[in-house]
């Protein structure tokens, strides 16, 4: 029986999902705490133990003790692995030590043509295991940074190519030197690798919360992750830079914590809440301590005060180079200090032959690298910006280089 239901506080909070147009072939939510594939593939899952329904990210997770809850699923399933394949899921781990099985492919202990995710708590790695036929493996492992109580994380195939994608960026890669087939009769399963039942295994039952499982029958791309991805316990609002006197209202994503503390209380309207009006005296880093369960998770925002009086107008800055190849990091080209303008004139980007590529009068308006719907060739780029600071205009010109 199911027990235990909590309310998600990721109600009071701003977030609005960019969800890819390629719908997952299996989708088990966990909302109505239940497990019910939601997908097209319509999958049978059996529930082990009794997974206790809990607070998750877009609804209700599963919470499962460790000692007997898992979830396995019916042979539907088994064809999509031996094609190209992206896997994902959010989970919140509390194991603290031996080897914790999160997810296996198998039907027994040791066996080929098989994979494997286990986690090790006593050096926080995540460790996913390929077994192909013969003696040929794979193996990819990761770090997982413990200031975070949720993670992200997708598996991808493609071609002899498999990735791990942790936390928002590709975090791992693996090449099979030949064409992988996985065995007919194996169970795709939640904590309830067969290695568990073995004499004297060090192997132990996952602890902690599972939410929004989902199975695509396509690799996805790092960019089409991304766009997907909950901002679970994050700060929404980038580092920035404000006048002296300005506000800032903090914009903040779901979150299942059941405690919170601010540093720096006194610059805050009202320090209990999640999402407060930050009105600096200096330049600042606010942190934001979260509990789960007991579990601690950290995010900060860093916000400059700039003094108006002591403004340089003509200090334009933009980037010498970006990156917009859909990893989260770097993947627009924009101007970095926009608080200083007052009215923008135009923010135009040429290419070699002189041709306009990007044009925009919106100082939010980056550029992403791409020409009436194409992705431009890397090259370097000319950039020109009028702007009006303090009642006076500027004009600004430069070379921006695009790489991928």
């Amino acid at each position: 029986m199911l027990k235990g239901f909590f309310i998600s506080v990721a109600i009071i909070l701003i977030w609005i999902p960019v969800f890819s147009q390629v719908p997952p072939v299996v989708h088990v939510s966990f909302d109505s705490c239940t497990a019910v594939d939601e997908g097209t593939l319509g999958s049978s899952i059996a529930v082990a133990g009794e997974p206790e329904c809990v607070c998750g990210l877009t609804g209700e997770s599963f919470y499962f003790d460790g000692e007997r809850d898992g979830l396995a699923f019916d042979g539907k399933v088994n064809p999509l692995f031996d094609k190209d394949f992206t896997l994902e899921f959010y989970f919140s781990v509390y194991n603290m030590h031996n080897i914790t099985d999160l997810l296996s492919f198998k039907n027994k202990c040791v066996s080929d043509s098989s994979f494997s995710l286990q986690y090790l708590p006593t050096i926080k790695e995540l460790r996913f295991l390929v077994k192909g036929p013969g003696h040929s493996s794979i193996e990819i492992d990761v770090k997982v940074d413990d200031s975070k109580c949720w993670h992200h994380l997708a598996i991808i195939r493609q071609e002899y190519e498999f990735y791990l994608f942790l936390d928002g960026k590709i975090a791992g890669q693996g090449h099979a030197d030949r064409e992988y087939f996985f065995a007919k009769d194996n169970v795709l399963a939640i904590a309830g690798n067969p290695c568990l039942e073995e004499p004297g295994s060090n192997f132990r039952r996952f602890k902690g919360r599972i939410d929004e499982f989902k199975i695509y029958d396509r690799a996805l791309t790092g960019l089409q992750l991304s766009q997907t991805e909950i901002p679970a316990d994050r700060i929404l609002n980038r580092d920035t830079t404000i006048f002296l006197g300005s506000s800032i209202q903090i914009k903040m994503g779901p979150t299942c914590a059941d405690n919170f503390t601010w540093s720096h209380p006194d610059d805050l309207d009202d320090p209990h809440s999640l999402t407060p009006v930050i009105t600096p005296k200096k330049s600042t880093k606010y942190l934001l301590f979260l509990l789960m369960d007991g579990k601690a998770c950290a995010d900060s925002i860093f916000i400059h005060v700039q003094d108006k009086d002591s403004l340089d107008c003509s200090k334009l800055l933009l980037p010498s180079a970006f990156t917009p190849n859909g990893d989260g990091l770097n993947d627009v080209f924009y101007i970095s200090n926009k608080f200083i303008i007052e009215k923008l004139d135009f923010f135009d980007i040429f290419d070699r032959t002189g041709s306009r590529v990007f044009h925009t009068t919106d100082i939010n308006e980056g550029w992403d690298g791409n020409y009436k719907n194409s992705k431009l060739n890397p090259a370097k780029f000319v950039y020109k910006v009028r702007y009006t600071c303090n009642e006076k205009e500027y004009t600004k010109q430069g070379i921006v280089n695009l790489l991928r």
